[in-house]
């Protein structure tokens, strides 16, 4: 493959990257606000009108999903400044010896494992209720 050829890949790799971060992004944030909803709104429809068993579990379930949309929005302004970071390195011919955006970068990934996993959490802990409430 010629230089040209790879540095087109390279490119189209970075473009297809930015653009499935972006659609996990705003996955998550769909998703958890949604599941926060649904549970708000149909939570008697789903267990009933009897007493609630381990309502922990639901309380756990929407913190999890609040804390994922906390850590989708906080990846999305730690984004922005690791990208205005990398400019910065860029401009100032720093690019190649310090790791592009810095901290901001790290954090950015950081928030977006986060955003994963709490969203998850929610789910297995709002099925582990309504399991228990339905048992």
């Amino acid at each position: 493959m010629t230089y040209a050829r790879l540095g087109e890949y390279r490119q189209h790799c970075v473009a297809a990257e930015q653009k499935a971060q972006d659609d996990f992004d705003k996955a998550i944030l769909s998703l958890s606000g949604g599941g926060l909803a649904i549970s708000f709104a149909f939570i008697k429809d789903l267990v009933g009108t009897g007493p609630l068993l381990h309502p922990s579990r639901l309380f756990i379930a929407w913190l999890a999903w609040a804390g994922s949309i906390v850590a989708t929005l906080s990846s999305y302004f730690f984004s922005q400044q690791a990208l205005r970071t990398a400019i910065k390195q860029v401009d100032d011919e720093k690019i190649a010896g310090e790791h592009p955006g810095k901290a901001f970068a790290r954090a950015t990934a950081a928030l977006n494992i986060a955003a994963g996993l709490l969203f998850l959490a929610g789910v297995v802990f709002v099925a582990w209720f309504v399991y228990v409430n339905l048992g």
